[in-house]
């Protein structure tokens, strides 16, 4: 944990898009991706390390407080590009609220239900404008059509409701992109994971929750942050994590 103190990322990011495009994509579609952010290298070491935590080793599985577990997800949690996107879309009043969640969609894992995010559920309709929550999937595989790449309805968080379990939304698209890459999309976005048609292509993602500070946050929801890992993060961690760590 020698470099989370410092804030340093040993070199493993790169920009390669133009954060205006993706801005204006997250704003029209819901949804934008940032291509190539990370090093495939460096999310392929975190996508093992997530992965070997997990016991089960069929369908769709969740490691809820991974940053507890893999602390060397840290550095994805305060990317500037992305908290750039993410005071774009909440301004500068916001908070991580989930402790990062591992993402493991595996070989012949069914897809899921259309939905929208937290905390929209507890919200009646027509949903406000303005975003809840910015969700920040890390693609440490790749996300394939084939191996269960989120699937999203582009525009749909302009619907201000949620979307009806018992039709089919033909506009609906798979997210695909490259290990490394980055998908950001607003709360309100109708999405799901894909199904896995593979036999052997596993899809793991680091995802990331963001929410305006006048959000609270349930107090159950998420595994809080251990306060001796959150006592070794750089200060703008800390300061994203203060609502979200152990007292």
């Amino acid at each position: 944990l020698a470099d989370l103190r410092s804030g340093t990322d040993g070199g493993c990011f790169q920009r390669t898009v133009s954060l205006t495009e993706a801005k204006t994509d997250l704003a029209q579609n819901g949804y934008c991706v940032l291509e190539n952010v990370l090093d495939a290298a460096e999310a392929k070491r975190l996508d093992v390390q997530a992965r070997a935590l997990m016991t089960e080793k069929t369908g769709y599985v969740k490691l809820e407080g991974a940053l507890n577990l893999v602390p060397d997800l840290a550095p994805l949690c305060t990317h500037p590009d992305v908290l750039d996107v993410v005071e774009h879309a909440l301004g500068d009043d916001f908070y991580l609220v989930n402790n990062v969640c591992a993402m493991w969609c595996q070989p012949g894992s069914p897809d899921g239900r259309l939905h929208s995010d937290w905390p929209l559920d507890q919200v009646p309709d027509p949903w406000p404008e303005w975003p809840l929550l910015i969700q920040i999937m890390w693609m440490l595989t790749d996300f394939t059509t084939e191996n269960g790449a989120t699937r999203v309805v582009p525009g749909s968080h302009r619907f201000l409701r949620p979307p009806d379990p018992d039709r089919i939304y033909f506009g609906e698209r798979s997210v695909t992109g490259n290990r490394g890459s980055v998908l950001v999309w607003h709360g309100a976005l109708w999405h799901r994971n894909g199904p896995n048609t593979t036999k052997t292509d596993h899809r793991v993602g680091a995802n990331i929750a963001y929410a305006p500070c006048l959000i609270h946050r349930p107090p159950d929801a998420w595994p809080l942050v251990s306060q001796d890992l959150y006592d070794q993060f750089p200060e703008r961690l800390q300061r994203l994590l203060e609502r979200s760590k152990e007292t």
